[in-house]
């Protein structure tokens, strides 16, 4: 049997529209190989497309509820017990330890929640991520590596010239990857390489309202920065350009990100007071402080309030305070209502719950708010989780799964019915639904599907390496290529 090797480059956020845009002007080197000589599948990420939940998920081929994971929290110390705890899960589980263990030598390179690395049949590297705090550390020993900053890291941008910072900043990041990468693969020869970066998704987030005519929040004469996400793409067209020219003939080359990336919500609606209007409708103080928000924004002062709230996140002031406030919420107290799960913050991607021990009462809320929310027009789509991901034998958190169509969830249900998003001026940019899932070989690979889902990316990994018959029931992704010998 002829054996494959591999190189998988993920890149946070990759967004389909710039690539197409690279595709079209035809100004791309890099991207361009998959659309002439290789294949290029769009890939759907998970219910939300957060990076809490999608890269887990690629590295495993199990769905995030299998590790009892909820999108990224806003306190500093739950992330640092979530990266932990993340890790501990992963740990024997991702397509590398697996490979690892049928005699695959891998060169693991900077994976989220993978820090501090373990023992793998080759090397691996990792960075700090999510809160977690340390140098660039590797398995087995290699000192250098700790020039090489690596993980998830990166000021916020709130004053107009701290903007080219920033971007300076993430392209030092993306660089020292990368670097480190081809420093490594002139060590040794491996089976299997997967390097990542994560910069994308900051740029994306900070720069949309830059690059997006059609944003409220597009500068429309003065705009320094139009062109700054394009050419964050521009440059990674280049370094994939290298990787392909350098090792495509012996390497199986798959780029491919774990969620696409958009333009965030204009404004937010409260859902949960549309499904439960009697529900502690009015609260004076919640509404002056919803006022004081959309005073600041109006104002412009929201990226000094900003700063003091991140101030507060930083050192857990902010975490304790909502957790204290959370003791002293009023309960539902009655029976067959729904609320929206408040962990999906200020998305578009909105969880339900259905409080109700009646399995046919649940079916009927079930089918009553999927009328009411499509004949109002506010939704795109409405799905189960199971049917969304094609698993039924683990427990959900919501009965639900609903994404809005151009609102973001105001998880409020005792002040204002719409407001104005707040949080725009400084997070401009949102996470989407969908990304890419790019491959170029020399050799014949066939596709059975034309999407493929982040729960498939594992199981598909190990066939490309030739371990198509270690795969079992275990997963709930399955592997969609075949590779023609």
């Amino acid at each position: 049997m002829k054996e494959h090797k591999a190189i998988i480059i993920g890149i946070d956020s990759l967004e389909p529209l710039f690539v197409k845009q690279l595709i079209n002007s035809d100004d791309s080197k890099g991207f361009s190989y998959f659309y002439e000589a290789g294949t290029v599948l769009p890939m759907r990420s998970t219910f939300p497309p957060d990076t809490v939940l999608a890269w887990p998920t690629i590295y495993t081929g199990l769905i995030p509820q299998r590790f009892r994971l909820k999108p990224e929290l806003e306190s500093i110390f739950d992330l640092r017990i979530a990266s932990l705890n993340i890790r501990t899960e992963l740990r024997g589980k991702t397509f590398w330890d697996i490979a690892s263990t049928y005699d695959k030598k891998v060169c693991i390179i900077n994976p989220l929640f993978a820090y501090p690395p373990w023992q793998v049949n080759g090397i691996m590297v990792s960075g700090p991520s999510f809160g977690l705090r340390g140098p660039t550390l590797s398995i087995p020993l290699r000192d250098y590596v700790k020039k090489y900053r690596l993980g998830t890291y990166g000021r916020t941008p709130l004053l107009l010239h701290e903007y080219k910072e920033v971007f300076k900043e993430a392209q030092k990041q993306l660089l020292d990857v990368f670097n480190l990468t081809t420093n490594l693969l002139k060590e040794d020869n491996y089976d299997l390489v997967f390097t990542a970066d994560y910069t994308l998704d900051r740029i994306q987030h900070f720069f949309w309202r830059f690059s997006d005519k059609g944003d409220p929040d597009n500068p429309k004469l003065f705009n320094l920065y139009d062109d700054y996400i394009k050419e964050y793409y521009r440059l990674l067209d280049r370094l994939i350009k290298y990787f392909i020219e350098k090792y495509g003939d012996e390497y199986i080359i798959i780029v491919l990100g774990d969620h696409g990336h958009a333009r965030r919500p204009t404004k937010l609606l409260s859902v949960e007071k549309i499904l439960n209007p009697k529900l502690r409708q009015f609260n004076l103080h919640h509404a002056l402080r919803d006022l004081m928000y959309l005073i600041a924004y109006y104002s412009r002062i929201d990226v000094y309030m900003y700063k003091i709230i991140r101030y507060m996140q930083l050192r857990g002031i902010l975490g304790r305070l909502t957790l204290k406030n959370n003791k002293n919420k009023q309960k539902f107290t009655k029976t067959d209502t729904a609320e929206t799960l408040k962990h999906f913050g200020l998305k578009e991607y909105i969880g339900i719950k259905i409080n109700t021990l009646n399995p046919e009462t649940r079916k009927v809320l079930k089918r009553v708010i999927t009328e009411v929310l499509r004949r109002l027009g506010i939704v795109d789509f409405i799905v189960e989780p199971k049917e969304f991901y094609g698993v039924e034998d683990v427990m959900y958190d919501a009965d639900l799964y609903i994404k809005l169509r151009n609102f973001g969830n105001f998880p409020e249900r005792s002040s204002f019915l719409i407001i104005p998003n707040f949080t725009r001026h400084i997070i401009s940019g949102g996470h989407s639904l969908h990304t890419l899932f790019m491959v170029y070989s020399k050799g014949k690979i066939s596709f059975r599907n034309k999407e493929i889902r982040v729960q498939d990316v594992a199981p598909t990994v190990l066939t490309l390496l030739g371990l198509e018959y270690v795969l079992g029931k275990n997963l709930d992704g399955v592997s969609l290529a075949s590779v023609i010998r």
